[in-house]
């Protein structure tokens, strides 16, 4: 019997024929989107791969700079347990993060285009013993490959998105056979496991492990890199700079504010909406000052957002007035931050639950209930500290989810 007779998962032949037929737009998509982000090498390595120094390696892959932040602590225990790792990302940015913070001492690099033969190539080309893949990172000819070369399969942080439970039948179909390509998926919470049920995951597969976005490392103190009091929106995306900046009211308009897009590479357009408000701005990639008057300071650069959070009077997390889902709410926790957050939480109703609606965290319904409740906490700084107190109280309490998922990972290795 053939391995891919024998292998669990395989891509229905539908999802197969549609990846050759939009092989064409995904080298166009790698070219821009490697050239958007200054990476020249990112085309090369989704269509000829990338070379690794080992064998016997643990993968492990994550999306982009979120996922990458979630794993770097088990990624670094690893490490430090003697295994040799080869670390990939999807976008440019997540690369970017893994060569930043990890160097040499990882290999790293993109995955290939979602076809056999590029997958094929990746697989045969690293030796690799163990693959841990990140939230919802379902690409379903390369977790096939995987299998077929009989190397197992965790995934960690396991989540889905509320778009793939209201994908088609197609898609619905499509993410289940990835998901029968996994030995072990280990979930955030109830609320993750039941969605996985939902697509058609073998419950005996699922355990419910931990955030590992809740693992609170040693907090050094963070440098301030702005001096005036401020306001942060981290993380943001298109639309929510503008909405943050228009709502704004005018008995607030002494109030610096600083914003943090989740990709830095919106710059320009980001710049130009300021513009169009006859805001005051500076940019921290161009090494602009602040000065008095200044009502908005742009921080387009990558690995600065931990002390931008830090010294922020209150954090209005992004991704949360749009219909992303919200983004991650532990790190600005971990730091003892005021954090409001918007009505969009698929992504982090779990840990709204763990942090304290209203007690440890804000959610609001909308921009303008965000600026009703940033005027009101900055007229009772008591409540600020409260939130953030809080927030970081909730959080310490957490079991230590890395050795837990270390625990999980252990018998595989």
């Amino acid at each position: 019997m053939s391995n891919a007779a024998m292998t669990p998962g395989s891509p229905p032949p539908g999802y197969r024929l549609l990846s050759i037929l939009l092989y064409p737009l995904w080298i166009l998509h790698a070219a821009r989107h490697g050239a958007r982000h200054g990476l020249r090498e990112y085309l090369a390595m989704r269509l000829f791969g990338f070379a690794s120094r080992h064998r016997d390696q643990v993968w492990i892959h994550a999306s982009s700079v979120g996922e990458v932040r979630a794993v770097t602590p088990l990624a670094e225990a690893l490490l430090a347990a003697g295994e040799k790792v080869i670390f990939t990302s999807f976008t440019a940015t997540g690369y970017q993060a893994i060569r930043r913070d990890f160097s040499a001492r990882v290999s790293s690099g993109v995955i290939p285009i979602d076809v056999g033969w590029s997958c094929r190539r990746f697989f045969r080309r690293h030796g690799i013993k163990l693959g841990l893949v990140v939230e919802t990172e379902l690409w379903p000819e390369l977790l096939y490959q995987a299998r077929c070369q009989r190397i197992s399969l965790l995934l960690v942080n396991a989540r889905l998105s509320a778009r793939s439970l209201r994908g088609g039948s197609f898609v619905r179909a499509v993410l289940k056979n990835a998901l029968d390509c996994f030995d072990h998926i280990l979930a955030r919470n109830r609320t993750d496991r039941d969605a996985l049920l939902e697509l058609g995951a073998r419950a005996e597969k699922i355990d419910i492990v931990g955030n590992l976005k809740s693992y609170r490392g040693p907090i050094e103190n963070q440098s301030r890199l702005v001096e005036r009091d401020y306001l942060i929106l981290a993380s943001s995306h298109d639309g929510e700079e503008r909405l943050f900046l228009e709502t704004r009211p005018p008995e607030l308009a002494g109030m610096l504010l600083v914003l943090a897009p989740r990709h830095p590479s919106r710059r320009d357009e980001i710049e130009k909406q300021i513009l169009r408000l006859n805001m005051k701005f500076a940019v921290r990639s161009k090494a602009e000052p602040i000065e008095d008057d200044t009502e908005v300071y742009l921080a387009d650069t990558l690995g600065e957002l931990a002390p931008l959070m830090a010294h922020a009077r209150i954090v209005i997390m992004g991704g949360s007035f749009d219909d992303t889902g919200g983004h991650n709410l532990l790190e600005p926790a971990s730091l003892g931050r005021a954090i409001i957050t918007g009505p969009s939480d698929a992504n982090i109703a779990g840990d709204i639950d763990m942090l304290g609606a209203g007690s440890g965290v804000l959610q609001v319904d909308d921009m303008s209930a965000c600026w009703r409740s940033i005027a009101e906490l900055l007229d009772r700084p008591q409540d600020v500290e409260a939130l953030g107190r809080e927030a970081m109280a909730r959080l310490s309490r957490q079991t230590d989810v890395v050795e837990l998922y270390l625990a999980e990972i252990r018998p595989y290795l």
